[in-house]
């Protein structure tokens, strides 16, 4: 079950949401909760999500930190675009079914109004393992009125 409160802050839809609740979110840091299951997006038989997909739980969890910016009036509406990912590392080969994951990203860096930098981790709480971790750059692209007016209202407008 998806947490209502993503709907109000990302743009992303299913099945390309991949984050079910929010945890903590504040204005430089955001904790996302995953479950992973047979029905998750990117699942394979036998083996679960392939840990590669942790740098978009990790885009997604900071995508959070500007839509709460956004809404509390601390930054003009943009889309956020994955510039880059730097020592992503993945200390599991895949998140198996029933793992219940934390995704950490904190606001370490911004650049002007049009680049951010993220360090983010995502631990498996079933055994408190740190699985895996990363930098991401990301681009704030501002959105001219036209676009603003062509995304949803309910959504903080950062991808």
């Amino acid at each position: 079950m998806i947490d209502a409160r993503i709907y109000e802050l990302i743009p992303h839809r299913e099945p390309m949401l991949l984050i079910n609740r929010v945890i903590e979110l504040g204005q430089n840091f955001s904790c996302a909760e995953i479950t992973i299951s047979e029905r998750s997006s990117f699942f394979i038989a036998g083996k679960g999500v392939p840990s590669w997909i942790g740098v978009e739980y990790m885009g997604q969890t900071a995508a959070l930190i500007a839509g709460y910016q956004l809404q509390q009036g601390t930054v003009a509406p943009h889309l956020g675009l994955l510039l880059g990912t730097r020592k992503y590392e993945a200390f599991v080969p895949y998140f198996r079914a029933g793992d219940l994951l934390h995704v950490r990203c904190s606001e370490v860096a911004v650049v002007g109004d049009s680049l951010a930098n993220f360090q983010c981790e995502i631990i498996n709480l079933r055994d408190h393992s740190r699985c895996a971790s990363a930098k991401l750059s990301v681009f704030r692209k501002p959105l001219t009125n036209q676009e603003q007016q062509e995304i949803p209202s309910t959504t903080g407008a950062s991808a």
